[in-house]
């Protein structure tokens, strides 16, 4: 049993529009003359105007969808680059506390513990900024007290990173707020999208409604319209029209 599929996403809209509006309209944005024949004016001008409105939302949001994905990659690259350095900077006040060129009590510098040679655990990326931001205003403390600058890492070393990854949460802040944007612009078109499908493939049907069952469902089918087959005990949805 063969029966309409009406689009329910996104992907699916767009795809419909891009196939009617090409099958509709020629290049230079002409009528075809068969296309005046089965459409009614009325529906040809709204999808002239709908159908672009719409690809280039939906294209828009994909590609705000890829910068995100992007500035993610990025980002994992940079948490993993600040994780390590920090761990560097804390491994190496350790290392200069055994060696005795640091003091022990240096460490309540950095929000440690005096007595404690853990390094401190980074799992939440408010973990890397918390001990980021104590390293550097831990090491300028120790140096204004006479302190030996810490080397491999610098503190300018682990302040660079840390900037980078700041940079790239900012950065990734925006992105999700141009997809939250894009998101709410292209589903305040999902009704009127859909009242159009509906309406051009009412009228293909409506035209070839003569046809025999089978010829009609190809001639409907070359003008838009998608079919599937319903195989038994499948329960009929409600996007769906029995054909």
């Amino acid at each position: 049993m063969h029966y309409v599929y009406h689009p329910n996403s996104d992907k699916e809209r767009n795809n419909v529009f891009v196939r009617m509006y090409g099958l509709i309209f020629t290049p230079e944005g002409k009528t075809n003359e068969e296309a005046r024949k089965i459409f009614l004016p009325a529906t040809l001008d709204h999808l002239f105007v709908f159908a672009p409105a719409f690809i280039t939302a939906y294209n828009r949001r994909n590609l705000v969808i890829s910068a995100c994905n992007n500035v993610t990659g990025q980002k994992k690259v940079l948490k993993k680059a600040a994780k390590k350095i920090i761990s560097h900077y804390f491994h190496g006040l350790k290392n200069g506390i055994k060696r005795g060129i640091f003091k022990s009590s240096d460490r309540n510098l950095y929000g440690l513990n005096a007595g404690n040679n853990n390094i401190p655990l980074m799992i939440s990326e408010r973990d890397i900024l918390h001990w980021g931001a104590l390293i550097i205003d831990g090491e300028a403390v120790r140096v204004a007290q006479g302190g030996l600058p810490l080397s491999m890492p610098s503190v300018e070393e682990v302040k660079t990173v840390l900037d980078n990854f700041k940079n790239i949460q900012k950065l990734q802040s925006e992105r999700k707020m141009d997809l939250v944007k894009e998101q709410k612009e292209i589903r305040e078109l999902h009704a009127e999208a859909d009242e159009l499908i509906i309406e051009l493939w009412d009228e293909v049907q409506f035209y070839f409604r003569k046809s025999e069952r089978a010829a009609r469902r190809l001639q409907c089918s070359q003008w838009g319209i998608i079919y599937k087959t319903r195989y038994r005990n499948t329960k009929q949805t409600n996007n769906t029209q029995q054909e």
